[in-house]
């Protein structure tokens, strides 16, 4: 741990060289806020995944598909792939659920999917990932694609933690906040965080 600690310390230490002293506290602001950022998206991420596999293998269970379990986990895992990820484990569901089943279960099964993906979209993620990793439909869909390209698979997972960085910095350079803005959702200046009350003692309240 103390080890781990010094070499955070030196590499913090070693891109300060590179700046002036003017710039050296946008500097440190926006590596405290790239590191905050990551480690949330990363935890946020399992939690996603985690949730995500229950659902739609609860889903499945209910409708008699076979192998729930295994096509669940597979929802939870490739759904970490921005709207791409979420169409090809329903396609891959859907011809499970017609091989198997009858063909209403098939419509089922996609009907079962979009209320999920709402799920994930409107409250799973803003809870446990924050606005901070949300980025423009447009600006996501074509980091998959560059992604993809460049790296593969893991280019797709790791193209929109990419972006949000990016964001943050262009977000804290003057000059650049416009095309921060841009890659950024569309922010309503009288939006109100969302809050759902678990217990009297448990309450759940949108992330920033």
């Amino acid at each position: 741990m103390y080890s781990n600690g010094f070499n955070r310390f030196a590499y913090f230490c070693f891109l300060l060289i590179f700046f002036s002293e003017k710039h050296k506290a946008s500097v440190q602001e926006v590596v405290s806020e790239v590191r905050v950022m990551t480690k949330r998206y990363i935890i946020g991420l399992c939690i996603q995944v985690i949730i995500v596999s229950i659902l739609t293998t609860i889903l499945l269970t209910i409708l008699g598909v076979k192998y729930a379990i295994l096509l669940g986990v597979l929802t939870g895992l490739l759904n970490v792939i921005p709207y791409i990820g979420i169409f090809i484990s329903l396609l891959i569901s859907c011809f499970i659920a017609f091989a198997t089943n009858t063909p209403s279960t098939c419509i089922y099964v996609a009907i079962g999917y979009v209320i999920v993906h709402a799920i994930d979209g409107n409250i799973v993620l803003p809870f446990v990932v924050g606005s901070k990793v949300k980025i423009n439909a447009l600006f996501s869909f074509i980091g998959i694609l560059v992604g993809e390209h460049l790296w593969g698979i893991a280019g797709m997972f790791l193209c929109i933690p990419a972006i949000a960085i990016i964001k943050i910095i262009f977000e804290r350079v003057e000059g650049l906040q416009p095309w921060g803005k841009l890659l950024g959702e569309e922010e309503k200046p009288d939006k109100k965080k969302k809050k759902y009350k678990i217990t009297k003692k448990i309450t759940l309240e949108e992330m920033d």
